[in-house]
């Protein structure tokens, strides 16, 4: 039986193409010191599986020579492995770079880029030998969200907190803008430590406040401007800013003059009214008006944008105030 077997891999190796059989020579030049290739037939094909240690030199070599057939280069998610590998959030995660019978890559020419961008070597599991049918079936599944990672964290309410989490750090970042092509979002390695940076606990009590207003709040915000607004707000001052958007999500103990009326009247108006809109950034710029003159204690019964106003929450103290 094992003579037999032997007698079917050479027969097997003498049927690739020169092509493929270049391509593993390189890689087996490249292979990492003490491991073994293994042979799996997958998929109606004897496929070699072997580490490889990706060097820029050989990531440019198999770019260039064995990356005819691949799909175009997507320039966006190059920028994101690079930000990814550049702060230390390289994880090697099983996800191989692989290759088909005449030695083309079919997956991992982003990894290879990166590799060559970074001038940096990663030790990577290959796949050589796979159908020519395989490239048909890769990167069609649904791609992990960031809810997706912090469930399997163990976080409660995982959709919530990771929209929150992300919303709060794009504010926290000045990425106001509701231009979808500006980059103001986490990776998912990124988005868990932001996270824990925040606070469980803190984060946790945000979410609870959305879950004591959903019924009374109207959506006249979204559950994740109400909750990640808690955050930011109740960080500068705790009493206060939960007492503010209470106010605003509910429409109780409110007062004729007070910015926070003008503000709810103002996002009412936005929900009911399909003539009268308000962006993204617009509607964040008149949220944190209101808060900073409700900080400040002034009186008006329509809320105004100066035309030159910008962003910047700050804390009482740097006010001048004393709570």
């Amino acid at each position: 039986m094992f003579t037999k077997e032997i007698k079917r891999l050479s027969k097997v190796e003498r049927q690739k193409t020169k092509s493929l059989l270049k391509l593993e020579t390189y890689l087996e030049s490249f292979k990492v010191e003490g491991t073994t290739n293994w042979s799996v037939n997958y998929g109606g094909n004897l496929t070699t599986h072997r580490l490889v240690s990706f060097t820029p030199e050989l990531a440019a070599k198999i770019l260039d020579e064995f990356n005819g057939n691949n799909r175009p280069l997507n320039k966006s998610n190059v920028r994101f492995l690079t930000k990814e590998i550049l702060a230390g959030n390289w994880v090697p995660n099983g996800d191989g770079i692989t290759f088909d019978l005449n030695g083309n890559c079919n997956n991992g020419q982003h990894r290879l880029k990166t590799i060559v961008n970074t001038n940096t070597t990663l030790d990577i599991l290959t796949i050589t030998n796979l159908s020519e049918e395989a490239f048909k079936t890769i990167d069609t599944g649904k791609t992990r969200s960031g809810s997706d990672v912090l469930s399997i964290e163990g976080i409660p309410n995982s959709t919530h907190m990771s929209a929150m989490v992300k919303f709060v750090f794009a504010f926290k970042q000045g990425r106001f803008s509701a231009n979808r092509q500006v980059q103001r979002t986490l990776s998912n390695t990124e988005l868990i430590d932001y996270y824990y940076d925040l606070g469980e606990d803190e984060t946790y009590k945000s979410y609870q406040f959305f879950n004591s207003v959903r019924d009374s709040y109207s959506n006249i915000m979204t559950p994740t401007h109400v909750s990640g607004f808690h955050y930011l707000l109740t960080e500068i001052d705790a009493k206060r800013g939960e007492e503010f958007l209470r106010m605003l999500c509910e429409g109780i103990n409110l007062t004729k003059n007070s910015p926070i009326t003008a503000l709810r009247n103002k996002l009412i108006k936005a929900k009911s009214h399909k003539n009268y809109k308000l962006t993204n950034e617009d509607l964040l710029k008149n949220i944190t008006y209101a808060w900073e003159k409700y900080l400040e204690g002034k009186q008006f019964k329509n809320l105004r944008l100066p035309p030159d106003y910008e962003v910047n929450l700050v804390a009482p103290k740097e006010l001048g105030l004393d709570f």
